[in-house]
């Protein structure tokens, strides 16, 4: 019974609609948490992306070919009483993008890496309502390292983020179901002033225990992000992003566990695929 109870910790922590919340559900303990996250995205249209706190375009209007993002994503949580956390997470990424010569027809790519956020939010647990536990997440990009035509620039607080999600569990199940929306501030680029558009979101998650150990998660979302902007001319439509998501979570140990994840977009906005590997450790 302890280790289903242990599982079912991991299960909400790793595979629920908010991947950040270490073991939201049923928490007691105070103290620290880590998750470090793998993504390989690839893209086979001219966006790029950006994958935290959740898949947004990019605001560059550079038409690529192809791109691929590979992503590594540290988050420390930190448990100050049983209902609420804080949170940091920061990442960077390695990105290759192909592209086709304009003047030669000749085909070419281009590589870039380097750092890419600081965020910094809390995370709020109400009482139960019925079968479920409400929870509130709330982000704000406190720094934010973007290009656009070849020009990288530092934005400070141009991004937050809020979700409301409304968790259960009913024996083998863990399951939840979202909603959120990420507001995007303009950025002042060389070639002008760039709105990336805001998100709008929603979408639920389902964790099968199969055993002591393992589980099988599965999740579907919809995204929409509202029209890009380039000097007040509107450059997109509105972008539909939707993804169905597979995966497993392994629990080491009462204080370690690891998840595989595969994620398939349904759009031609939206990525092809995205593939991770995340690694939970408790302190």
């Amino acid at each position: 019974m302890r280790k289903f109870f242990i599982l079912v910790t991991f299960v909400v922590c790793l595979c629920a609609s908010d991947k950040l919340n270490i073991d939201s559900l049923f928490k007691k303990q105070i103290g620290l948490r880590s998750i470090t996250s793998f993504s390989l995205l690839s893209a086979g249209n001219a966006n790029s992306y950006a994958l935290y706190p959740d898949i947004t375009i990019g605001g560059d209007p550079t038409i690529w070919n192809d791109t691929k993002q590979a992503f590594l994503t540290q988050t420390f949580i930190y448990t100050i009483m049983p209902k609420f956390d804080i949170l940091v997470s920061s990442g960077g990424s390695y990105a290759r993008q192909e592209y086709t010569n304009f003047f030669t027809n000749e085909f070419s790519s281009k590589d870039s890496i380097g750092f890419d956020n600081l965020w910094f939010g809390f995370v709020y647990m109400g009482d139960s309502v019925a079968d479920f536990i409400p929870q509130v997440t709330f982000q704000t990009a406190l720094l934010q390292r973007e290009k656009a035509v070849n020009d990288t620039k530092n934005f400070y607080f141009k991004s937050q983020n809020i979700q409301v999600s409304l968790r259960g569990y009913s024996d083998p199940v863990v399951y939840s179901i979202y909603t959120g929306f990420g507001y995007n501030n303009k950025r002042k680029f060389k070639i002008g002033k760039i709105v990336y558009g805001h998100n709008i979101y929603m979408g639920g998650d389902l964790s099968i225990v199969l055993s002591p150990k393992i589980t099988l998660d599965l999740g579907v979302e919809q995204r929409f992000q509202t029209e890009q902007k380039i000097n007040g001319y509107q450059s997109s439509e509105i972008r539909s992003i939707p993804t169905l998501n597979l995966g497993s979570t392994y629990s080491v140990n009462s204080d370690t566990a690891v998840s595989v994840s595969a994620s398939f977009g349904g759009s031609s906005s939206s990525p092809d695929s995205v593939f991770g590997l995340s690694l939970w450790k408790k302190f």
